[in-house]
């Protein structure tokens, strides 16, 4: 596994999906540091909406990110690097996957930290403390491994088109879950379990008593493990019968 995870490495090395997970996190974080240096929104909500907007974001980052890393392995043989191998096809695939959830790992830390020693450093704005930003990353990074698992199989299957498209309706509905419209259905739908796990630590983490709100959080967490576990073993599955699409 590891040298598989070294050869797709190396696969990506010329290609744009390095820098894309360096710039979008970097950009991200400064353009939000930069507005609430003047804005007059008070701590909570400046923080709520910098958590929420990264949530909306990343969909439209995971479905990018897989279409490149599809698109690659198209360009490369059209997907032979990947299949040619029959005793460890599916290692290539979990290979592919754990590339993808460890740059997906460092560019939520990276944008977060950033953001954080900003907001702290810069901004004086120290109600909360380093901690609960790690805390907030990991959160989002293990919501988002089921829109991951996903996003890879649209890409493989369908192409990179399908991937990018997928991802700009999973943001929309990331931001309508967050309204009203989803406060009794998030817990039960994917596109719900980022923006409303973090937007509970921060009202957590404020001193806000949750009481009301720990059946949905402990329905969404189920879900969310065994929705992931579940699409991981299918995926799995599936790609142990793949046998490449027609590329142009």
């Amino acid at each position: 596994m590891l040298r598989l995870l070294r050869a797709d490495c190396l696969k990506i090395k010329r290609t744009p999906f390095l820098l894309t997970h360096l710039v979008v996190p970097i950009a991200i974080s400064a353009l939000f540091l930069a507005y609430y240096s003047y804005s007059p929104w008070d701590f909570k909500g400046k923080v709520m909406a910098y958590f929420q907007g990264v949530a909306c974001g990343l969909p439209i980052i995971i479905g990018l990110v897989c279409a490149m890393a599809s698109e690659q392995e198209a360009n490369a043989g059209q997907f032979q690097i990947m299949l040619a191998t029959t005793n460890r096809k599916t290692k290539t695939y979990v290979s592919k996957l754990l590339l993808l959830l460890l740059y997906s790992f460092g560019a939520i830390f990276l944008s977060i930290t950033i953001f954080s020693i900003g907001f702290i450093e810069l901004l004086h704005e120290e109600d909360l403390s380093y901690s609960f930003y790690s805390m907030a990353a990991c959160i989002l990074f293990g919501s988002h491994v089921f829109l991951y698992i996903l996003h890879l199989y649209v890409s493989l299957q369908f192409g990179k088109g399908a991937s990018i498209g997928l991802g700009i309706v999973e943001a929309l509905l990331v931001a309508l879950l967050l309204t009203g419209l989803g406060d009794h259905i998030w817990p039960f739908l994917p596109y719900g379990w980022s923006g409303h796990f973090v937007s509970l630590w921060i009202i957590k983490s404020t001193g806000v008593n949750l009481a009301l709100l720990e059946t949905s959080m402990r329905i969404g967490i189920v879900g969310c493990l065994v929705g992931s576990v579940f699409a991981f073993i299918l995926s799995c599955l599936w790609f142990g019968k793949w046998e490449g699409r027609r590329t142009e």
